[in-house]
């Protein structure tokens, strides 16, 4: 008798990662170091929005492979304007880190992604970090605000 094949991946998923952390979509939550990080992370956002985490990850992951191979995206996701979001991410994903890494106003300029709309860029600022540097940059302005105010 024939083994059924499992449905569920126990494995290392595409780009390694467990199946705890592949079912999460952002749980991803540093700043990107590569303009490759910053378009993965920017296309896991888009193919994760409005499907259950499952979903959002085959979906990523079906679209990298198609990528990764010189591919469109469309092989592997069938909404043709995010499909052709991901594709324009992914070829410019040089120029659209430069300007993100640049950017004084990061959230602002994820709002002007491709594919990415006023609900997704909180969902990709989480994911690349965003939120937690702006933490730490209001923690450390209420600090000098403070200190600054004992000395007078």
């Amino acid at each position: 008798m024939m083994d059924m094949p499992s449905l569920r991946h126990n494995e290392q998923s595409f780009f390694g990662w467990s199946t705890s952390r592949r079912d999460a979509p952002d749980t991803n939550c540093s700043a990107p170091e590569t303009a490759e990080d910053f378009a993965k992370s920017v296309i896991a956002t888009i193919c994760h929005a409005s499907v259950t985490p499952s979903v959002g990850r085959r979906t990523f992951e079906r679209c990298m492979r198609a990528l990764e191979f010189g591919s469109t995206s469309r092989v592997g996701f069938r909404h043709p304007a995010k499909a052709a979001a991901i594709d324009q991410i992914w070829r410019e994903r040089e120029q659209l880190f430069r300007t993100y890494t640049a950017s004084s106003d990061k959230l602002r300029f994820l709002s002007t992604l491709p594919g990415i709309g006023p609900v997704t860029k909180h969902s990709l600022a989480r994911r690349l970090g965003l939120y937690g540097e702006l933490r730490d940059k209001a923690a450390l302005e209420k600090e000098i605000t403070r200190r600054g105010s004992a000395h007078v």
